[in-house]
């Protein structure tokens, strides 16, 4: 006899609908056994049946597992899961006891993927919202830990305040490439978290593989725009909270596109703690791919060599010398 599953109410929360539309998918691929998937994932039943319990998020990878066994997009997936617990872990809205949240559907980038306020009260907002992203998203084991080091960066980012430097050598080598009028934007995108690979050499270097500094690029047969090759159903999710609520159509500006980035990459790092390689370029593989393949060192990585060997050699064009700081 199959496993019975305890009935869930999508209505209880964000965590209740991310583990109600899992099972949905589940029953769209024909309500496969979980030993079953098993067989297909490598991952025991219990543990696939556990990411559908509604009592915790699921790890990146048992997600993609259970994902792609059923049929559907592990990236989609992977950026709901991101989404999911930024809803849970974020700061109330002032609509939200008034109001149902909304249940949108956030997708992956394709493989990748606020900053200016009305006032100084919407500055504070926004910084405090920056918490949400860096938060680390908990996985299948060490969740306590994992609830600790959220509340260290959360504790963190309450007291940043934005990067305005009237030197920015210290962060960006002066004799390089990147041009002046982006300068204080990656600087600000670079020191959005205290995450210690998310820096301005890293946003210019990944910027100058992803479009050549080229605010103009649009690609529309990949969906991608703008001088960081946002997707626009992707960089929605990284733009202040009050521009959400759509979809944004291309172009994007460099004053949407660069700090969007560094949200990004502060919001995905803890993912990756303990993976293999160098911290930096696991960023800019996740950037371009997902999480969830830099994980698992998926195969799907080969095929992005070329762009992370052109991050690489960026980086070293674009960290300041020692003498420069």
């Amino acid at each position: 006899m199959g496993r019975q599953e305890q009935p869930l109410d999508p209505g209880h929360g964000p965590l209740a609908r991310f583990a109600c539309d899992l099972r949905d998918l589940r029953r769209r691929a024909g309500s496969p056994p979980y030993r079953e998937l098993a067989t297909r994932t490598h991952y025991s039943a219990s543990t696939l049946a556990a990411a559908t319990a509604g009592h915790r998020l699921p790890g990146a990878a048992v997600l993609a597992a259970f994902v792609g066994a059923c049929g559907g997009d592990p990236e989609d997936w992977e950026r709901r899961r991101i989404h999911t617990h930024i809803l849970m872990t974020g700061p109330p809205s002032p609509s939200a006891s008034s109001a149902p949240s909304p249940s949108p559907r956030p997708p992956a980038r394709p493989a990748r993927r606020w900053s200016t306020g009305l006032s100084a009260v919407m500055a504070a907002v926004c910084t405090f919202t920056v918490v949400a992203f860096a938060a680390l998203v908990p996985g299948d084991s060490a969740a306590l830990e994992s609830d600790a080091r959220t509340d260290r960066s959360r504790d963190a980012a309450m007291s940043m305040t934005r990067v305005r430097l009237p030197d920015d050598a210290g962060w960006l080598r002066t004799d390089s490439d990147i041009p002046g009028e982006y300068r204080n934007l990656i600087v600000e995108a670079g020191t959005t978290c205290h995450v210690p690979q998310v820096t301005p050499a890293l946003i210019a270097a990944m910027l100058e593989a992803e479009s050549g500094f080229d605010p103009a690029l649009s690609d529309p047969e990949k969906d991608e725009y703008g001088i960081a090759r946002w997707t626009p159903r992707v960089l929605r999710y990284y733009l202040p909270p009050e521009r959400q609520t759509t979809v944004p159509v291309p172009p994007f500006t460099p004053e949407d596109s660069i700090p969007a980035m560094g949200r990004m990459l502060c919001a995905i790092a803890p993912e990756l703690e303990g993976v293999p390689g160098d911290p930096a370029l696991n960023l800019a593989a996740a950037y371009r791919t997902a999480t969830w393949i830099v994980q698992r060192q998926d195969a799907g990585l080969r095929d992005i060599q070329p762009y992370l060997d052109r991050v690489r050699s960026n980086l070293r064009r674009y960290r300041p010398t020692s003498g420069s700081s």
